[in-house]
Protein backbone atom coordinates (compact mmCIF):
# COMPACT_ATOMS: atom_id res chain seq x y z
CA UNK A 1 0.00 0.00 0.00
CA UNK A 2 1.45 3.18 -0.74
CA UNK A 3 0.45 5.16 2.27
CA UNK A 4 -2.22 5.01 5.33
CA UNK A 5 -4.93 6.92 3.08
CA UNK A 6 -4.85 3.62 1.15
CA UNK A 7 -5.01 1.24 4.20
CA UNK A 8 -7.94 3.53 5.19
CA UNK A 9 -10.01 3.24 2.09
CA UNK A 10 -9.31 -0.77 2.38
CA UNK A 11 -10.70 -0.64 6.10
CA UNK A 12 -13.79 1.30 4.48
CA UNK A 13 -14.54 -1.13 1.61
CA UNK A 14 -13.88 -3.93 4.42
CA UNK A 15 -16.51 -2.85 6.59
CA UNK A 16 -19.31 -1.81 4.02
CA UNK A 17 -18.41 -5.42 2.22
CA UNK A 18 -17.54 -4.04 -0.97
CA UNK A 19 -13.73 -5.31 -0.41
CA UNK A 20 -12.75 -7.75 -3.00
CA UNK A 21 -10.75 -11.34 -1.90
CA UNK A 22 -7.83 -9.76 -2.98
CA UNK A 23 -8.34 -6.82 -0.87
CA UNK A 24 -9.20 -8.73 2.30
CA UNK A 25 -6.43 -10.83 2.06
CA UNK A 26 -4.18 -7.23 1.59
CA UNK A 27 -5.55 -5.62 4.38
CA UNK A 28 -4.96 -8.87 6.74
CA UNK A 29 -1.33 -8.36 5.92
CA UNK A 30 -1.22 -5.59 6.83
CA UNK A 31 -3.02 -6.04 9.69
CA UNK A 32 -0.98 -9.02 10.89
CA UNK A 33 2.02 -7.11 10.41
CA UNK A 34 2.24 -5.15 14.11
CA UNK A 35 -0.06 -4.20 17.06
CA UNK A 36 -0.21 -1.14 16.22
CA UNK A 37 -1.82 -1.93 12.93
CA UNK A 38 -4.05 -3.82 14.44
CA UNK A 39 -5.14 -1.27 16.91
CA UNK A 40 -5.62 1.15 14.17
CA UNK A 41 -7.97 -1.23 12.33
CA UNK A 42 -10.00 -1.92 15.38
CA UNK A 43 -10.07 1.37 16.67
CA UNK A 44 -11.74 2.47 13.03
CA UNK A 45 -13.82 -0.73 13.32
CA UNK A 46 -15.39 0.11 16.99
CA UNK A 47 -16.40 3.50 15.69
CA UNK A 48 -18.30 2.17 12.46
CA UNK A 49 -19.79 -0.60 14.49
CA UNK A 50 -20.89 1.86 16.96
CA UNK A 51 -23.13 3.59 14.35
CA UNK A 52 -25.23 0.35 13.70
CA UNK A 53 -25.95 -0.41 17.73
CA UNK A 54 -27.06 3.47 18.73
CA UNK A 55 -30.74 3.75 19.94
CA UNK A 56 -31.26 6.25 17.05
CA UNK A 57 -34.61 7.05 15.14
CA UNK A 58 -33.05 8.50 12.31
CA UNK A 59 -30.96 7.81 9.43
CA UNK A 60 -29.63 12.06 10.30
CA UNK A 61 -28.98 10.97 13.90
CA UNK A 62 -26.83 8.27 12.89
CA UNK A 63 -24.68 10.36 11.02
CA UNK A 64 -24.38 13.21 13.39
CA UNK A 65 -23.32 11.10 16.19
CA UNK A 66 -20.88 9.05 13.95
CA UNK A 67 -19.38 12.18 12.33
CA UNK A 68 -17.17 13.78 15.19
CA UNK A 69 -15.74 10.42 16.23
CA UNK A 70 -14.14 10.19 12.99
CA UNK A 71 -13.47 13.61 12.63
CA UNK A 72 -11.60 13.41 15.83
CA UNK A 73 -8.75 10.87 14.42
CA UNK A 74 -6.70 12.94 12.21
CA UNK A 75 -5.69 9.96 10.40
CA UNK A 76 -9.35 9.58 8.62
CA UNK A 77 -9.05 11.98 4.95
CA UNK A 78 -12.51 14.02 4.44
CA UNK A 79 -13.54 11.84 1.32
CA UNK A 80 -13.34 8.75 3.99
CA UNK A 81 -15.74 10.33 5.48
CA UNK A 82 -18.04 10.80 3.19
CA UNK A 83 -18.01 7.02 1.92
CA UNK A 84 -18.56 5.95 5.88
CA UNK A 85 -21.43 8.74 6.09
CA UNK A 86 -23.06 6.57 3.42
CA UNK A 87 -22.40 2.80 5.44
CA UNK A 88 -23.41 4.32 8.94
CA UNK A 89 -26.84 5.37 7.19
CA UNK A 90 -27.25 1.82 5.66
CA UNK A 91 -26.48 0.41 8.74
CA UNK A 92 -29.63 1.14 10.39
CA UNK A 93 -31.74 -0.39 8.25
CA UNK A 94 -29.78 -4.08 8.74
CA UNK A 95 -29.82 -6.64 11.65
CA UNK A 96 -25.95 -6.45 13.26
CA UNK A 97 -24.52 -9.31 14.54
CA UNK A 98 -21.86 -7.19 16.39
CA UNK A 99 -22.20 -4.30 19.40
CA UNK A 100 -19.63 -2.21 21.16
CA UNK A 101 -20.38 -0.79 24.47
CA UNK A 102 -17.26 1.15 26.71
CA UNK A 103 -16.54 0.58 29.95
CA UNK A 104 -14.74 3.22 31.64
CA UNK A 105 -11.29 2.74 32.38
CA UNK A 106 -8.85 4.48 34.68
CA UNK A 107 -7.62 8.34 33.09
CA UNK A 108 -8.90 8.74 29.94
CA UNK A 109 -8.88 5.75 28.48
CA UNK A 110 -11.58 3.44 27.27
CA UNK A 111 -11.50 -0.55 26.80
CA UNK A 112 -14.45 -1.40 23.94
CA UNK A 113 -16.20 -4.31 23.93
CA UNK A 114 -17.87 -6.31 21.50
CA UNK A 115 -20.62 -8.63 21.60
CA UNK A 116 -20.63 -11.28 18.95
CA UNK A 117 -24.48 -13.35 18.40
CA UNK A 118 -25.15 -16.31 16.60
CA UNK A 119 -28.22 -16.54 16.10
CA UNK A 120 -30.45 -19.51 15.26
CA UNK A 121 -30.02 -21.63 12.61
CA UNK A 122 -26.54 -20.81 11.80
CA UNK A 123 -22.72 -21.27 12.78
CA UNK A 124 -20.06 -18.39 12.78
CA UNK A 125 -16.49 -17.90 14.38
CA UNK A 126 -14.59 -14.71 15.29
CA UNK A 127 -10.85 -14.42 15.31
CA UNK A 128 -9.44 -11.99 18.40
CA UNK A 129 -7.05 -9.88 19.05
CA UNK A 130 -4.27 -11.97 20.53
CA UNK A 131 -5.00 -14.38 17.16
CA UNK A 132 -7.21 -16.58 19.18
CA UNK A 133 -9.98 -18.72 17.21
CA UNK A 134 -13.70 -18.92 18.42
CA UNK A 135 -16.11 -20.94 16.98
CA UNK A 136 -19.61 -20.32 18.11
CA UNK A 137 -22.78 -22.31 17.90
CA UNK A 138 -26.53 -21.60 16.89
CA UNK A 139 -27.52 -19.10 19.72
CA UNK A 140 -24.67 -18.26 20.83
CA UNK A 141 -22.89 -14.85 22.08
CA UNK A 142 -19.30 -13.89 22.63
CA UNK A 143 -18.45 -10.91 24.69
CA UNK A 144 -14.95 -9.59 24.45
CA UNK A 145 -12.48 -6.65 24.21
CA UNK A 146 -11.66 -5.48 20.75
CA UNK A 147 -7.75 -5.52 21.68
CA UNK A 148 -6.80 -7.26 25.20
CA UNK A 149 -4.93 -4.28 27.36
CA UNK A 150 -4.98 -6.46 30.86
CA UNK A 151 -2.61 -9.23 32.33
CA UNK A 152 -5.42 -11.58 31.24
CA UNK A 153 -7.20 -12.16 28.78
CA UNK A 154 -11.40 -12.31 29.95
CA UNK A 155 -14.38 -12.87 27.81
CA UNK A 156 -17.49 -14.04 28.62
CA UNK A 157 -19.97 -16.74 26.92
CA UNK A 158 -23.28 -17.65 26.20
CA UNK A 159 -24.27 -20.54 24.41
CA UNK A 160 -21.55 -23.36 23.23
CA UNK A 161 -18.23 -22.49 21.60
CA UNK A 162 -15.12 -24.45 20.42
CA UNK A 163 -11.81 -22.05 22.04
CA UNK A 164 -8.50 -22.11 19.96
CA UNK A 165 -6.59 -20.02 22.39
CA UNK A 166 -3.42 -18.40 21.46
CA UNK A 167 -0.27 -19.33 23.60
CA UNK A 168 0.54 -16.00 25.79
CA UNK A 169 1.70 -17.50 29.44
CA UNK A 170 1.81 -13.83 30.77
CA UNK A 171 -1.72 -13.29 29.90
CA UNK A 172 -3.74 -16.30 30.85
CA UNK A 173 -7.26 -16.64 28.79
CA UNK A 174 -10.18 -16.89 31.16
CA UNK A 175 -14.00 -17.66 30.09
CA UNK A 176 -16.86 -16.71 32.16
CA UNK A 177 -19.76 -18.53 31.98
CA UNK A 178 -22.21 -18.72 34.46
CA UNK A 179 -20.93 -19.89 38.19
CA UNK A 180 -17.71 -20.83 36.52
CA UNK A 181 -14.43 -19.74 35.03
CA UNK A 182 -12.58 -21.29 32.50
CA UNK A 183 -8.43 -20.48 33.06
CA UNK A 184 -6.26 -21.73 30.17
CA UNK A 185 -2.60 -20.50 28.42
CA UNK A 186 -2.95 -21.93 25.11
CA UNK A 187 -5.67 -24.87 24.16
CA UNK A 188 -8.14 -26.00 22.62
CA UNK A 189 -11.74 -26.79 24.09
CA UNK A 190 -15.33 -27.15 23.92
CA UNK A 191 -17.33 -24.87 26.51
CA UNK A 192 -21.50 -25.60 26.15
CA UNK A 193 -23.12 -23.40 28.66
CA UNK A 194 -27.25 -22.42 27.31
CA UNK A 195 -28.81 -21.09 30.06
CA UNK A 196 -31.63 -23.19 29.36
CA UNK A 197 -29.82 -26.83 29.72
CA UNK A 198 -29.47 -25.35 33.75
CA UNK A 199 -25.73 -27.07 33.27
CA UNK A 200 -22.07 -26.21 32.14
CA UNK A 201 -19.47 -28.34 29.85
CA UNK A 202 -16.55 -28.20 29.19
CA UNK A 203 -14.34 -30.80 27.43
CA UNK A 204 -10.51 -30.26 26.88
CA UNK A 205 -8.99 -31.45 23.39
CA UNK A 206 -5.91 -29.83 24.08
CA UNK A 207 -3.10 -28.43 26.94
CA UNK A 208 -4.99 -27.56 30.07
CA UNK A 209 -7.46 -25.71 31.76
CA UNK A 210 -8.28 -25.18 34.71
CA UNK A 211 -11.81 -24.50 36.36
CA UNK A 212 -13.52 -22.68 39.60
CA UNK A 213 -16.13 -20.78 40.18
CA UNK A 214 -16.34 -16.92 40.11
CA UNK A 215 -14.75 -15.42 43.22
CA UNK A 216 -12.49 -18.49 44.15
CA UNK A 217 -8.79 -18.98 43.98
CA UNK A 218 -7.90 -19.99 40.90
CA UNK A 219 -5.12 -22.10 41.93
CA UNK A 220 -7.31 -24.45 43.52
CA UNK A 221 -9.35 -25.28 40.61
CA UNK A 222 -10.30 -28.58 38.92
CA UNK A 223 -7.24 -29.40 36.25
CA UNK A 224 -8.97 -31.14 33.45
CA UNK A 225 -6.34 -33.54 31.37
CA UNK A 226 -6.83 -33.68 27.44
CA UNK A 227 -9.69 -35.80 26.86
CA UNK A 228 -11.56 -35.01 29.86
CA UNK A 229 -15.03 -33.72 30.26
CA UNK A 230 -16.10 -31.49 33.02
CA UNK A 231 -19.95 -30.89 34.11
CA UNK A 232 -21.62 -28.69 36.06
CA UNK A 233 -24.85 -28.75 37.33
CA UNK A 234 -26.88 -28.34 40.82
CA UNK A 235 -23.67 -26.59 42.53
CA UNK A 236 -21.78 -29.72 41.69
CA UNK A 237 -18.87 -30.33 39.22
CA UNK A 238 -18.31 -33.60 38.19
CA UNK A 239 -14.81 -34.90 35.71
CA UNK A 240 -15.08 -38.13 33.66
CA UNK A 241 -13.85 -39.18 30.29
CA UNK A 242 -15.14 -37.66 27.18
CA UNK A 243 -15.77 -38.54 23.52
CA UNK A 244 -13.84 -35.77 21.86
CA UNK A 245 -15.33 -36.01 18.30
CA UNK A 246 -18.63 -36.45 19.49
CA UNK A 247 -18.24 -33.51 21.81
CA UNK A 248 -16.74 -31.44 19.14
CA UNK A 249 -18.97 -32.36 15.96
CA UNK A 250 -21.02 -29.50 15.59
CA UNK A 251 -17.77 -27.09 14.57
CA UNK A 252 -18.14 -29.82 11.42
CA UNK A 253 -21.43 -29.30 11.28
CA UNK A 254 -22.20 -32.72 12.23
CA UNK A 255 -25.44 -33.26 14.85
CA UNK A 256 -24.49 -36.08 17.20
CA UNK A 257 -27.60 -37.22 19.61
CA UNK A 258 -26.92 -40.47 22.10
CA UNK A 259 -29.87 -41.01 24.38
CA UNK A 260 -30.69 -37.45 23.99
CA UNK A 261 -34.00 -36.87 26.09
CA UNK A 262 -36.85 -35.61 23.33
CA UNK A 263 -37.02 -32.13 25.39
CA UNK A 264 -32.94 -32.23 25.28
CA UNK A 265 -33.24 -33.01 21.42
CA UNK A 266 -36.12 -30.44 20.40
CA UNK A 267 -34.55 -27.59 22.03
CA UNK A 268 -31.25 -28.36 20.22
CA UNK A 269 -33.05 -28.89 16.59
CA UNK A 270 -35.15 -25.77 16.82
CA UNK A 271 -31.63 -23.48 17.77
CA UNK A 272 -29.92 -25.25 14.60
CA UNK A 273 -32.89 -24.81 12.19
CA UNK A 274 -34.71 -21.83 13.98
CA UNK A 275 -37.86 -23.67 13.91
CA UNK A 276 -40.63 -23.29 16.97
CA UNK A 277 -41.07 -27.30 17.94
CA UNK A 278 -44.06 -28.17 20.08
CA UNK A 279 -44.74 -31.27 22.10
CA UNK A 280 -48.59 -31.91 22.03
CA UNK A 281 -48.50 -35.09 24.00
CA UNK A 282 -46.52 -35.36 27.74
CA UNK A 283 -45.27 -38.87 27.03
CA UNK A 284 -42.53 -38.14 24.24
CA UNK A 285 -40.57 -35.97 26.88
CA UNK A 286 -40.11 -39.54 28.48
CA UNK A 287 -38.36 -41.08 24.69
CA UNK A 288 -34.67 -40.69 24.51
CA UNK A 289 -33.34 -40.44 20.58
CA UNK A 290 -29.49 -41.79 19.83
CA UNK A 291 -28.20 -41.06 15.82
CA UNK A 292 -25.91 -38.69 13.90
CA UNK A 293 -26.76 -36.30 11.38
CA UNK A 294 -24.92 -34.44 9.00
CA UNK A 295 -25.82 -30.69 8.39
CA UNK A 296 -26.94 -30.68 5.27
CA UNK A 297 -30.50 -32.67 5.98
CA UNK A 298 -33.57 -30.50 5.93
CA UNK A 299 -35.57 -30.56 9.15
CA UNK A 300 -38.19 -32.18 8.02
CA UNK A 301 -35.34 -34.76 6.60
CA UNK A 302 -34.34 -34.86 10.79
CA UNK A 303 -37.48 -35.25 11.75
CA UNK A 304 -38.71 -38.43 9.16
CA UNK A 305 -35.80 -40.40 10.77
CA UNK A 306 -36.18 -40.12 14.51
CA UNK A 307 -39.69 -41.08 13.69
CA UNK A 308 -37.93 -44.57 12.45
CA UNK A 309 -36.95 -45.35 15.59
CA UNK A 310 -39.38 -43.51 18.19
CA UNK A 311 -42.69 -43.52 18.31
CA UNK A 312 -43.84 -40.10 17.24
CA UNK A 313 -45.47 -38.10 14.26
CA UNK A 314 -45.06 -35.00 13.10
CA UNK A 315 -47.16 -31.82 11.30
CA UNK A 316 -46.59 -28.70 10.28
CA UNK A 317 -49.10 -26.07 10.63
CA UNK A 318 -48.86 -21.60 10.71
CA UNK A 319 -45.09 -21.70 10.86
CA UNK A 320 -45.04 -24.32 13.66
CA UNK A 321 -44.10 -27.87 13.90
CA UNK A 322 -46.05 -30.16 16.59
CA UNK A 323 -45.13 -33.37 17.59
CA UNK A 324 -47.45 -36.05 19.12
CA UNK A 325 -46.75 -39.31 20.19
CA UNK A 326 -48.45 -42.83 17.95
CA UNK A 327 -49.78 -44.97 20.44
CA UNK A 328 -51.45 -48.61 19.13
Amino acid sequence: MKDLNDIEALIIRSLDKTATEEELTTLREWIDKSGENKQLYFEFKDVWDASAIADMPSQKQAWQKLKPQLKSRKVIPVWALEVAKIAAVALLAVFATYSIFKLPQSGNDQLSYVTFTVPNGSQSSVKLSDGTLVKLNAGSELVYPSVFYKEARNVTLKGEAYFSVHHDKEHPFIVSVGEIEVRVLGTEFNVMAYPETNRIETTLVEGSVSLNKKGTDHTKGIILKPGQKAIYADGQMNVDQADVDFETNWTQRGFNFRNTSFDDLITRLERWYDVDIIILSDEVRDLSFTGKFRNNETIWQVLDVIKMTTPIDYRSDNDKIYITLITD
